[in-house]
């Protein structure tokens, strides 16, 4: 059996198994589970009630564990890991303030922001110092190279931050951000072998794409578990700079083209908000509520219609990426 054959089914298998215990002692420690929007849709209210949270320890240990016993501790996967489980913490401390205080509200988004660029800039800024050669150049489509100098590490940092909290915000409903994951693992796993990227990066997405699924299998409407942001954040950094490694981060926005709808919803709403709201002294909304997949509910579409409606976008703009694009 190869080692990428070895590390997936391990992922996997440790996540099937970890699962159910992990269910069972987050519904000990989080007896109310996840704290919900009240302002959300009604049905969240019934079907989501005491639904643990946390679950992407259970993702987060099935896919690094095979990956530390297993993959090459190259300097890639060494930050891979490092930038992933620095996320973990991040979305462990937001997940824990939001159990604590029994709001939805956890660290606020500014200063969590914040914090994420500071470590990822520093993260990225010392990686460059060891890397230099031609770090500093990312890959647009059909071969096409730009060189963003000195900006590329400001670029990068961008990129993984913007992509923890486009997973985060696409984390909202049963299964979706789960399937969008595994999406773009496997689409960037699959751009890393043809351009021949480090074996180890591959290997990494292999980790992640059995431990999500595992994962789906309790995730799937209605869920038993839900990943929270210490799952959400670190799979989107994880994906992000996943990205950045292989050069394709254009591409990746064609990918992860759901995640980019997710984010721009949320964008969109606030800003238009804002503005209606000085300039007629009333905030009016674009969206019955944001993100997108929350409009959609309240449109009367059912939770598995969006997931699997925005699983076929997902799919069809990956192929289209790797096929004409890469």
């Amino acid at each position: 059996m190869g080692l990428p054959t070895k590390i997936f089914f391990t992922s996997f298998i440790f996540g099937f198994i970890l699962s159910p215990y992990f269910i069972k002692l987050l519904k000990k420690i989080s007896k109310n589970g996840q704290p919900l929007r009240l302002c959300g849709p009604k049905s969240h209210l019934i079907t989501k009630r005491n639904t643990p949270t946390m679950g992407g320890i259970v993702i987060l240990i099935s896919s690094l564990l095979p990956i530390l016993l297993w993959a090459q501790l190259t300097p890639e996967i060494l930050l891979l890991v490092f930038i992933t489980l620095f996320f973990v913490l991040i979305g462990f401390i937001d997940d824990y303030l939001k159990l604590k205080a029994n709001d939805h509200q956890g660290l606020g988004t500014k200063a969590k922001i914040l914090i994420q660029f500071a470590f990822v800039l520093l993260g990225m800024f010392v990686f460059k110092l060891y890397f230099t050669e031609g770090f500093t150049k990312t890959f647009l489509f059909k071969g096409i190279m730009i060189d963003f100098s000195y900006l590329y590490v400001p670029f990068a940092t961008f990129v993984i931050v913007g992509s923890a909290n486009a997973v985060n915000l696409t984390d909202g409903i049963d299964g979706l951000a789960a399937t969008q994951a595994i999406t773009s693992f496997v689409s960037l796993g699959l751009v890393a072998y043809v351009t021949q990227a480090d074996m180890s990066i591959i290997l990494f997405c292999i980790a992640f794409i059995g431990a999500i699924l595992s994962f789906l299998w309790f995730n799937t409407h209605p869920a038993k578990i839900f990943m929270g942001d210490v799952g959400s954040l670190s799979i989107g950094a994880a994906l992000g700079l996943t990205s950045v490694l292989i050069k394709r981060e254009v591409l990746f926005a064609v990918i992860g083209i759901i995640f980019v709808i997710e984010t721009l919803s949320v964008i969109i709403q606030v800003l238009y908000f804002k503005y209606t709201k000085f300039r007629y002294g009333e905030g009016k909304r674009v969206f019955f509520m944001a993100p997108i997949h929350h409009h959609f509910e309240k449109k009367g579409w059912s939770e598995n219609e969006i997931v699997v409606k925005s699983w076929i976008i997902a799919i069809t703009c990956s192929i289209f990426t790797i096929a004409f694009l890469l």
